[in-house]
């Protein structure tokens, strides 16, 4: 997922996921339910991200929540990308904040992280764009003290492009930065998104 390979993400979680599902290991079946959602969603297949969080949400026992602690703020950060897609700003701001929440209660800051830059998303999306950038701008705080390659970038790529136009040198210095950091990982789907981000 980190290397932006969406198809191959794909391929082995729809391989494996029912594994997982028959032998009940939660822990997998939430990340890898999630990750699978991500990458439907980067692929514009948004009906099937749906049926995937719709199972993992309606059978996961609550309970097990209070053990995996990431995983319930990072499923909650991938719901609201899914609201995000379908259009519906509201739930995706509901299921973001309770991803936020949940990842300060639980000590989670690389989670807060990701979540504070898709409520920048959200926020963009809403045309609140102050709220969008102080977002973006927690999201980079919270990632650059973490110190977690992947999800700066990230950020870096999502905040660059949210600015674009506001400070051509500023803008165009995030999305080099992401593009660096990619680069470094051999991140190839995510060059190719930066790249692009830098041509647009």
């Amino acid at each position: 997922m980190y290397k932006g390979l969406w198809n191959e993400v794909i391929r082995v979680a729809e391989e494996r996921l029912p594994l997982a599902w028959e032998i009940r290991d939660w822990t997998l079946i939430l990340f890898v339910s999630a990750w699978l959602a991500v990458a439907y969603l980067k692929l514009g297949r948004i009906a099937d991200a749906r049926r995937v969080l719709d199972r993992m949400f309606k059978e996961v026992p609550a309970r097990t929540l209070g053990f995996e602690t990431y995983a319930a703020a990072y499923r909650q950060i991938v719901l609201a990308q899914l609201h995000l897609a379908e259009r519906n700003s509201d739930e995706a701001l509901n299921a973001v904040r309770e991803a936020i929440s949940t990842s300060r209660r639980t000590g989670a800051p690389l989670e807060e992280g990701a979540a504070h830059r898709v409520l920048g998303e959200i926020c963009e999306a809403m045309g609140a764009r102050a709220d969008a950038d102080n977002a973006f701008r927690g999201s980079l705080a919270a990632l650059e003290k973490v110190q977690c390659p992947p999800e700066l970038a990230q950020t870096l790529l999502a905040y660059g492009r949210f600015r674009k136009g506001d400070n051509a040198l500023e803008d165009r210095a995030m999305i080099e930065r992401a593009l660096a950091l990619f680069e470094e990982m051999g991140a190839t789907g995510w060059i190719e998104e930066a790249r692009a981000a830098l041509h647009a």
